[in-house]
């Protein structure tokens, strides 16, 4: 097995689609029996067991019989799939041949062999196409092999970074395009939100438009129980508009969609964001935290919690080297209940490691350790600094007033430290302004309106989760506060201390619709002024 075996037992890479999900696709790309599809040519780039080019060699027949036209030198003509592995293609091929003699095509088997294409699709020749369908692999960039790596990175422009193997396949496929060509996939949509993605992003949005996405995170969308994050993406040449719509169930995958929602999509590489409203007239309204004098950080990552963090600490080791740590599991209810661990500061207020034998104790206790820290690879880069941490520790970080964000929550009360702890490496946290202003950031962030920003630039883990990351926080758009009436600033905070979720949707939506309404308005005088004076 080229990319090794999953924990199910299962090659990597090789999952089967649900017929709805193939049916929908080869209507999206309008390939359906109604029309004439004697000249279409299509491929399926990696075929596995075939749900797409079986389903595709079903329908070009009953075309056929609609249209006149021989099914036989079509599907020689025009039909492609390619699979990389021998016995699979093998075993393809003789379903091919089987549904071909079903269907009362001759020749059926020198016709499938004709068909199946056995070799990498990422490395063969091939003519263009004017449909590419399919589920390319998923192969996270740790089972790619080597040399694959190396070679993906010097024939595709978009495989960069942490690139999973389904970058390469979508760029060979678009590159494949005929002038009026159209590519479907089902796919992860996290090269749409994460950073090893922007370079397909932009040679998309720049070259290409996207009829079509289809979320289907929260669907079964194959016939095993897969995590995935699959979506459904359209991708064309010809000019379109974007319509998005997220599904709970394949059953609901219905050509053309009803209820989509019409998007647009960032052209510079920025993650493309969906499912939230962007109250276009009240962008002049919305900046961002950084903007706004607010601080983003994550807590401190020791590299060795067991040997720099503990509540037995104080016991051993002068307390000038120690802040108090609050940790992910300390953030209850919306309140800290600190759980009385410290963590070991060997920094001074620059910066800079301590003489750590001017601390008797913290040195006999380091010394203690000193075989396992050395091992570490922060170690390794500079013997001298064995003993100390993966982050700098900022001290006075600790006096100041912050909101703590842990990693994955959804709906919950966020936690304001007023100025006593230090954030433990799975914490975010941001600061920077006093402490009234956090509560009033606090009550935005809890809002739905910055909710559905994180979920169009969050990757959104299982049950619905999103994440608190830093590129995440940076992403968002918040109203600018010092702008907002004093008398909703201190409602919002107030709906923030009696975690009144609803009551600040209330608010902050009302707000926005105000000021929508407002702006809209000045534009239009202003344009009005402009055409008399024209």
């Amino acid at each position: 097995m080229l990319y090794g075996v999953r924990s199910n037992g299962k090659e990597h890479g090789s999952v089967m689609t649900k017929p709805d999900v193939v049916s929908f696709i080869l209507d999206a790309v309008g390939y359906t029996h109604s029309k004439n599809l004697s000249e279409l040519k299509i491929i399926e780039p990696a075929a596995g067991d075939g749900a797409f080019v079986l389903e595709a060699i079903r329908r070009l027949v009953l075309s056929s019989k609609n249209h006149h036209f021989d099914a036989e030198s079509a599907i020689k003509k025009n039909m492609v799939a390619v699979e990389i592995n021998s016995d699979k293609a093998s075993m393809l091929q003789e379903k091919i041949s089987s549904l071909l003699s079903e269907l009362s095509i001759k020749h059926h088997q020198a016709l499938a062999a004709s068909i199946v294409l056995q070799g990498d699709f990422l490395a063969v020749n091939l003519p263009k196409f004017d449909i590419v369908i399919g589920n390319p692999p998923y192969i996270r960039y740790e089972q790619i092999p080597i040399i694959m790596k190396e070679n993906c990175r010097s024939l595709f422009r978009t495989f960069r970074g942490r690139s999973d193997i389904y970058l390469a396949f979508f760029e060979k496929s678009l590159n494949l395009l005929s002038m009026k060509g159209k590519m479907c996939f089902i796919c992860s949509d996290r090269w749409m939100k994460n950073s090893y993605g922007k370079e397909l992003r932009k040679f998309v949005a720049s070259s290409f438009s996207v009829p079509l996405i289809v979320n289907l995170n929260s669907a079964q969308a194959f016939e095993e129980k897969v995590s995935g994050y699959p979506s459904i993406i359209s991708i064309q040449r010809e000019p379109s508009k974007t319509l998005y719509l997220a599904v709970l169930d394949v059953s609901q995958l219905k050509y053309p969609l009803a209820n989509a929602e019409q998007i647009r999509l960032d052209k510079t590489g920025e993650p493309w964001g969906f499912n939230y409203s962007e109250h276009i007239h009240v962008k002049k309204m919305l900046s961002s935290l950084e903007s706004q004098g607010f601080n983003i950080g994550i807590g401190v990552a020791t590299g060795s919690d067991e040997i720099f963090v503990g509540n037995h600490l104080p016991k051993i080791i002068e307390r000038e080297v120690l802040l108090p740590l609050v940790v992910s599991k300390d953030l209850i209810g919306g309140v800290i209940q600190w759980s009385g661990n410290y963590v070991i500061n060997i920094f001074d207020e620059h910066g800079k490691l301590l003489e750590i034998k001017n601390y008797p104790k913290l040195r006999e206790y380091l010394d203690s350790h000193k075989e396992k820290l050395s091992k570490r690879h922060i170690s390794k880069r500079k013997a001298a600094n064995w003993y100390r941490t993966i982050d700098v520790v900022h001290k006075h970080l600790s006096f100041e007033p912050k909101i703590l964000l842990p990693d994955i929550k959804k709906r919950q009360r966020l936690v304001i430290d007023i100025g006593q702890y230090y954030p433990h490496h799975n914490i975010y946290f941001v600061w920077g302004r006093p402490l009234e202003e956090l509560r009033l950031l606090a009550a935005i962030l809890m809002s739905d309106f910055v909710l559905h920003q994180l979920e169009g630039v969050s990757t959104i883990m299982r049950g619905g989760y999103v994440r608190w990351q830093t590129q995440n926080l940076r992403r968002i758009k918040i109203p600018i506060i010092d702008k907002m009436p004093p008398k909703l600033r201190k409602s919002l905070s107030d709906a923030y201390s009696d975690s009144g979720f609803h009551v600040i949707n209330r608010l902050l939506e009302s707000y926005l619709q105000e000021s929508d309404m407002h702006v809209l308005n000045q534009n239009n005088a202003a344009m009005m002024v402009e055409n008399m004076r024209v």
